[in-house]
């Protein structure tokens, strides 16, 4: 891994997540409830790449199983 990653457990994690929420609130508010889910789902496409080259397609498809299980909890 490059030095710019960090492990899971990193206390700055919740920042990050606060970080990408915020933007994601301003371009809701900028730009609208379309624009603010293409958004998301472009950050989650380069999210997926990234994991798939650093750890293989096996683990982004097993993170993804768990992302999809905690968000039909949460609906």
């Amino acid at each position: 891994m490059g030095a710019c990653c960090r492990s899971m457990a990193d206390d700055s994690d919740h920042k990050d997540l606060d970080v990408v929420i915020s933007l994601l609130k301003a371009v809701y508010c900028r730009d609208g409830a379309d624009v603010a889910v293409q958004t998301a789902k472009q950050m989650i496409a380069a999210a997926a790449a990234l994991l798939t080259s650093e750890h293989g397609p096996d683990e982004t498809r097993r993170i993804l199983r768990i992302v999809g299980k905690a968000q039909g909890r949460t609906s």
